[in-house]
């Protein structure tokens, strides 16, 4: 539970931050491959870019390995993969901007996803990576198709690879998340008397982070 209150006061921090000194002149690319895809994800959490293109990332393949909220839920992660590609869109976004990102994508404190620092053209660019990529995960409808909607206005995606994103299984129901691994590390490590009770606070701390995760005091005052 400490881990979410820091995480939520450091994103508020970050935001406030971003308000009295956007430093606009300081930017960096980021490379997006999921909702950040879609231009109303960017809208809602208020980031703006000065300049975007499609951007094909080597050696890495697109899995949805990042546990999400729900029971066999699933985000979309950039997971190293020799010979395979990830097709996404790179922004150009100020860096205190990539600083509140690194919230929304639950990197300080939650630590579900890292940075991953490369070079484009000489020039420097990041992107998120589930720390713990996990098997057997589906995405949500609704998730799926920011991206498949992105990529069928994306020249560089093949028409095939399009159809076959669009076939993936998705989540049915949203069900609570019954497996520990975030917020309770190593369950085998309690008696086994404890698990019920730690799998139901592990639940408890990820509905808390999905309620927490698009509201803020001062994000309203973020101006373009």
């Amino acid at each position: 539970m400490l881990r979410i209150i820091l995480w939520k006061i450091g994103f508020e921090w970050s935001i406030f931050l971003r308000i009295i000194r956007p430093c606009s002149d300081q930017r960096i690319y980021y490379f997006a491959f999921g909702a950040n895809l879609s231009p109303d994800i960017l809208s809602l959490r208020r980031i703006t870019f000065y300049e975007t293109f499609d951007y094909v990332l080597e050696g890495a393949s697109l899995n949805f390995s990042q546990r999400g909220f729900y029971k066999d839920h699933g985000y979309a992660s950039a997971d190293t993969t020799l010979g395979d590609q990830v097709y996404g869109k790179m922004y150009l976004i100020r860096q205190s901007d990539a600083k509140r990102m690194d919230y929304f994508e639950g990197a300080p404190f939650l630590k579900v996803h890292k940075k991953v620092f490369q070079k484009h053209q000489g020039s420097p660019f990041y992107f998120y990576r589930a720390v713990t990529p996990q098997k057997n995960l589906k995405p949500t409808q609704e998730y799926l198709n920011y991206l498949t909607t992105a990529y069928r206005d994306m020249d560089c995606v093949p028409g095939p690879y399009i159809d076959s994103m669009a076939a993936t299984k998705v989540l049915q129901k949203l069900e609570p998340q019954n497996k520990t691994g975030v917020f309770v590390s190593d369950l085998n490590h309690w008696p086994s008397l404890f698990h019920p009770l730690l799998m139901h606070y592990e639940n408890s701390c990820h509905r808390l982070v999905k309620a927490l995760w698009n509201r803020s005091l001062l994000d309203w005052m973020i101006k373009a």
